[in-house]
């Protein structure tokens, strides 16, 4: 099957539907919002002295650095997500404030290309001291990254130029030459980055390097280890007590794991960077091993949200198989982020459905939430439940947020949503060998290589997809669209093909008004998770299509771990226009067991009561006012 590849950005044009006003409303609000939190404008917000710390470094305050050490990348994901919004939507305020940041970069790096403010900044840091723990790889890998999405949407190149300048000098730096560093970074992203990087310059020299890093990473004696003796340590961070290597994805080499292991932010960007490689050196080995860990991940490790990331007190970590604690877990933003875009790298080594579906249910669910309905707070970690009460006080809940926030002194998510929104268009639709192929439904126009076609729907509310051919490619072409379980048409005309692995691949000459059209099933599904998972037995969580639903005490009171659902109670959807621009909500008939003002009682059975049941789409809890949560609810019998 033919692999995909990214459109250009401005290809896409979101027309409506609940992805085109998210996109929009990250780039009427979010972005300008976060320019004033990463300068430090929001009264009452954790400080960010982001770019402040640049400002001092390029010598227009003076100052100490202030931050936690990679305070640098939150002001990279910020240009990076500014850069791709102007790709499609230019507009002044975020051009002159990129323009600012451009300069900022130019004189804050240091003559042999090397920049990290943290390290500029503060006396006695060496480079390269502590590539463990301290994030000068991680902090260039996100700025390499902004400058490519620069260089994409502007043409200039003057910021790629600060960042070939430093990859220059970390070509140099690493390696295994005899006066070369072989090491890797201890947070993978700059893998990631260099492949970019590789791609807008036509150097090798910065593949050969991302594939240095990957295939390092893991091997005796293991680095980090020896690092830490060179430092006098001699005991392991608190957070990687378990297994000190495999936090860092470094206790075998990649090619030879099997399952997630350890940060799941980190393995995200690994396991991402690990397909880009298979992708553009054709190395089998890396494709395979990842392969792997993906079926495992998926099988044993992936919560019903689409999140990943068990153990948030632990240090942020996968845990064991089926450990998938609800009101504690971890389900980082980041981590939802970094799993759809290891699935979007999949996607570029085989057109699987399999791929595309994880990746629609983490956007849809453990993404959305952590952004609120003004577009302006936001969840770091992203809980199944929630009572505040029980959650403020518990220290294995000391991650967990019981209602979204404006800013985050460690605030790697709220820019890291932005990049991902503003560069939605990457994730929908992909250019195949002989055409392009449609992997996420929702209105849209899209104008590329000849093709002009219009997609009009309200999913994943309504089940009605239509793609409307304005314009084709001469000659045979082929659009490929992901089957979803529905019976297709062209033109009226049942569409006859099969499906591969998901998607049906139509070659044809297409020409102007040919329309394909579906009926998405969008059941409402009870859903029950493996017996090992602890917190979900005996309970259902709610899904209709992609997305998956959670009940909130603002509809039933509190006590919310006692309400469930008869096996034979008939549920349904509604619109709800209330919303922003709407949601579909379900409601139905719900159960809640009641008891004396006992604390224990003796009884054959419990006593119930009836009450509506209304639940709400997961991504859109909290936008209300503090109270309880919960995706997985009792089943109660008939």
């Amino acid at each position: 099957m033919p692999t995909p590849t990214s459109l250009p950005l401005a290809a896409v044009r979101f027309t409506g539907g609940v992805l085109g006003e998210r996109v929009e409303m990250v780039g009427s609000v979010t972005l300008r919002k976060q320019w004033a939190a990463i300068n430090d404008r929001i009264p009452g917000a954790a400080p960010s002295h982001a770019v402040r710390n640049f400002r001092i470094a390029a010598g227009d305050e003076a100052g100490k650095y202030d931050g936690l050490w990679f305070q640098d990348s939150d002001v990279a994901k910020w240009l990076e997500a500014a850069c791709y919004r102007i790709s499609f939507a230019p507009e002044e305020i975020l051009s002159a404030a990129i323009s600012e940041l451009v300069d900022l970069y130019e004189r804050a790096q240091e003559s042999d290309g090397y920049l990290h403010t943290y390290h500029q900044l503060t006396p006695g840091a060496e480079r390269w001291s502590n590539l463990r723990d301290l994030h000068e790889l991680y902090c260039a890998g996100h700025f390499v990254e902004a400058a490519v999405a620069h260089y994409d949407a502007t043409g200039s190149p003057r910021l790629l130029a600060v960042a070939q300048k430093l990859a220059d000098l970390l070509c140099h730096t690493f390696g295994s030459g005899p006066d070369q560093i072989k090491a890797y970074p201890g947070h993978p992203e700059l893998e990631l980055a260099l492949v970019k990087l590789a791609r807008a310059s036509g150097e090798s020299r910065y593949l050969d390097l991302a594939e240095f890093f990957v295939r390092e990473r893991g091997c005796a004696p293991p680095y980090f280890a020896e690092e830490a003796k060179r430092r006098g340590e001699t005991v392991p961070p608190v957070w990687a007590y378990f297994d000190e290597q495999a936090y860092w994805q470094a206790h075998a080499p990649v090619v030879e794991q099997t399952e997630p292991r350890g940060h799941a932010v980190r393995a995200m960007y690994l396991y991402a960077a690990m397909a880009d490689l298979a992708r553009e050196t054709g190395a089998v080995d890396l494709a395979e091993s990842g392969k792997k860990i993906w079926d495992e991940m998926v099988a044993k490790h992936l919560y019903v949200i689409g999140g990943v990331g068990a153990d948030g007190p632990g240090g942020e970590n996968f845990s064991e198989p089926y450990d998938l604690p609800d009101d504690r877990s971890y389900t980082e933003t980041c981590a939802a982020i970094g799993l759809m875009m290891w699935a979007r790298r999949l996607l570029d080594l085989r057109l699987d459905a399999g791929y595309t579906e994880v990746m629609e249910r983490a956007l849809y669910n453990n993404v959305l939430a952590g952004l609120s309905q003004d577009a302006s707070h936001y969840f770091y970690v992203n809980p199944l439940a929630v009572n505040p009460g029980e959650t403020r006080r518990r220290y294995d809940c000391k991650m967990v947020k019981t209602q979204r926030v404006p800013w985050f002194g460690c605030a790697c998510c709220p820019p890291n949503i932005a990049r991902l929104l503003s560069s939605l268009g990457h994730y929908v639709v992909s250019q195949i060998e002989g055409g392009i192929a449609l992997h996420l439904f929702t209105a849209m126009e899209l104008d590329h290589d000849g093709w002009n076609l219009k997609v009009t729907t309200d999913y994943p509310w309504s089940e009605s997809v239509t793609i409307e051919v304005l314009d084709a490619p001469s000659g045979t072409a082929t659009f490929a669209v992901r089957d979803a379980g529905a019976k297709w048409q062209l033109n009226t005309a049942p569409i006859q093909e099969a499906p591969v692995d998901g998607y049906l691949h139509l070659a044809r000459r297409w020409t102007a008004g040919d329309r394909l059209t579906a009926e998405i099933p969008l059941p409402i599904e009870r859903v029950r998770a493996h017996p090992r998972v602890t917190s979900a037995v005996g309970r259902v969580a709610l899904k209709r299509g992609p997305v998956v639903y959670a009940v909130e005490e603002a509809d039933h009171g509190a006590g919310l771990p006692s309400l469930g659902i008869k096996r034979n109670a008939q549920l349904y959807a509604e619109w709800d226009p209330t919303w922003g621009g709407g949601i579909t909500v379900l409601k139905g008939e719900a159960v809640r067991e009641t008891a004396p003002d006992r604390l224990y009682q003796t009884a054959d059975a419990p006593q119930t009561e009836t009450l509506p049941l209304r639940a709400i789409p997961y991504a859109w809890w909290g936008n209300r006012s503090e109270g309880e949560m919960r995706i997985w609810i009792r089943d109660y019998e008939s």
